[in-house]
């Protein structure tokens, strides 16, 4: 690269760094707050769901990559502009490809960066996040349950919580119906975990359990003063769903075990998860090429910097939720795998298309009637709520 060219990947590169880590912080602390109450607990328990929660930052930080390109890209260009430092270098007689090849060389390593985090470090953390959660004890409890809110922690078994204190649970309720003979029904004044070795035992004092046949729909109570829910049978067996396509490696992902449950119930999770992970890092790629053809061109100081950043985030946004459609139906119906390539591809043709044409985007006819739509409904109102007033006093006159 030039000496220019250098200049430009480092500004870029700098203002993407501060976009990723702002926006990948912000999604994550939504996800943590989520679970913020177990904080209240214990200490122990606070590192606990820290922990979990720090393995959703990979994944996180994944999918807000091509917009943290796509905005620090389009910051240093209007800040270029802003210095009559890009004016200065298309006066030079330098061309367009000349801003475009450090931007799109910061889509490409944007790129990388998705590619490592979707073949490597996010099956790793998304694995490390779910068995955090698979693994039932106070901790996970709380992470679960709010207090007063039934939580369906399987599909046939949903608990309910009064209060957490510590270790302690008060106002116990669960209602197991996995059982296919069998409904049943705990009611517990406390319950307390209780690791033995490698098993996490539930223990329920004075409580009741009610058993219901739903042969006959007998019911009969059973009252106790102490009672063992093993807390192991929350767990699935190895036979169920409850793996997730993100917990597996790309090699595992691309050889499935076809004795695997999971796999053979919704065999399109796998093909999926494939796909994206093969896919998304185009869209970087094509953020960084949208982001040359709306803020590349040189522009005056007259001309509104914030119309390139609109722009910007407006196609983004409109590209990004036409490959979610695609993606989330890929495996459901043919074809559509080939789409989730071609969607991204496309866009980085028309990107070209627009950029080697010397168009500005921001300057089209169509956005500027866009960008001025607001304004003239607001002209048009305020002009309709004047036209009575003047009506009236020429009347009076």
């Amino acid at each position: 690269m030039t000496l220019i060219e250098r200049y430009i990947f480092r500004r870029a590169l700098v203002s993407s760094a501060g976009s990723l880590a702002s926006l990948a912080l912000i999604v994550w602390i939504v996800q943590a707050l989520s679970r913020i109450d177990i904080v209240k607990t214990s200490a122990s328990a606070a590192g606990n769901i820290l922990w979990i929660a720090l393995m959703l930052l990979p994944n996180l930080a994944a999918g807000v990559v091509p917009f943290a390109v796509l905005l620090g890209s389009i910051q240093t260009l209007n800040a270029m502009n802003a210095d009559s430092e890009r004016a200065v270098i298309s006066a030079s007689g330098a061309s367009i490809t000349l801003v475009a090849r450090p931007i799109v060389l910061l889509g490409f390593l944007g790129g990388l960066i998705m590619l490592v985090i979707a073949h490597g470090i996010g099956p790793l953390a998304s694995k490390a996040f779910y068995d955090g959660i698979r693994s039932v004890n106070v901790d996970t409890i709380s992470v679960f349950l709010r207090p007063g809110a039934f939580e369906q922690i399987q599909s046939d078994l949903v608990i309910s919580v009064g209060e957490t204190n510590g270790g302690t649970i008060e106002s116990l309720f669960i209602q197991d119906t996995r059982d296919p003979k069998l409904d049943l029904t705990y009611f517990a004044k406390e319950a307390a975990i209780v690791e033995q070795g490698n098993q996490s035992v539930l223990m329920l004092y004075d409580g009741q359990l009610h058993r219901k046949s739903r042969e006959s729909g007998a019911i009969s109570i059973i009252e106790f003063q102490t009672y063992a829910f093993d807390l192991s049978e929350l767990r699935p067996d190895a036979g169920s769903d409850w793996t997730r396509s993100s917990e597996l490696t790309t090699y595992q992902l691309l050889n499935p075990d076809l004795n695997d449950a999971s796999i053979q119930q919704a065999p399109d999770r796998t093909i999926r998860e494939l796909v994206n992970r093969f896919s998304t890092w185009l869209y970087c790629v094509a953020f960084a090429f949208w982001a040359v053809a709306v803020a590349g061109q040189p522009q005056t100081n007259r001309q509104a910097s914030n119309a390139a950043m609109t722009l910007g985030l407006s196609g983004a946004v409109a590209l990004q939720a036409v490959g979610f459609i695609v993606a989330s139906n890929v495996g459901k119906i043919p074809g559509l795998s080939i789409l989730a390539f071609a969607v991204p591809l496309a866009a980085i043709l028309v990107n070209i298309l627009l950029i080697r044409s010397g168009t500005n985007v921001s300057q089209l006819p169509i956005v500027q009637a866009i960008v001025d739509l607001p304004g003239r409904i607001i002209g048009a109102i305020l002009r309709s709520g004047q036209r009575p007033g003047r009506s009236a006093g020429s009347g009076s006159r």
